[in-house]
């Protein structure tokens, strides 16, 4: 008897040293949320223009119309012979425009704002695409990230929606 638990024993603290080791030696590091970014304005100009151009209507740069409150909001991209046109809108010209841009409903994050101008610029209407709603990672190897790909993406649908409704509905 004593023969076999002298057997056992180097078996025994084998096992238990492996099995100490293996629970004390846990996984991978976590990992850290990577910062995304939205995509840059000329990419975003070359993005919208490509969405203009696929509904059969020719995109033109855009200009600048008199909002209410007296600021003035540059169109991106518009659209020829129209009165409406796309606005991208980063963090820094959100800010310089407070108060004269719409606030947006946390409810409906979604849904595409619409902005019209004043005076000479009364029937321009102008969708805002706020920057921080097309963000990107930058990390292309995984798969739960989000690419700047599916940003562009989710740009150009947002802009042919606008334009379908603009020409069903047989804007100026």
């Amino acid at each position: 008897m004593a023969a076999l638990n002298a057997r056992r024993w180097p078996f025994l603290a084998f096992a238990t040293t492996w099995l100490v080791f293996s629970v004390a030696c846990g996984g991978p590091p976590a990992r850290t949320a990577r910062p995304s970014k939205p995509l840059d304005d000329r990419r975003a100009e070359d993005v919208i223009a490509r969405a203009i151009a696929d509904q059969r209507v020719q995109p033109v740069r855009g200009r600048t119309i008199e909002l209410p409150g007296g600021k003035a909001l540059r169109v991106d991209v518009a659209v020829a012979g129209h009165l409406y046109g796309v606005s991208y809108i980063s963090k820094n010209e959100a800010s310089m425009m407070a108060g004269s841009l719409p606030k947006r409903n946390p409810r409906m994050a979604d849904a595409l704002q619409l902005v019209h101008g004043v005076g000479e610029d009364a029937s321009a209407r102008v969708i805002l695409l706020y920057a921080d709603d097309y963000r990107y990672d930058g990390d292309q190897g995984n798969d739960r990230e989000s690419s700047s790909i599916a940003a562009e993406r989710k740009l150009a649908r947002d802009v042919r929606d606008f334009i379908v409704q603009a020409q069903a509905q047989k804007w100026p």
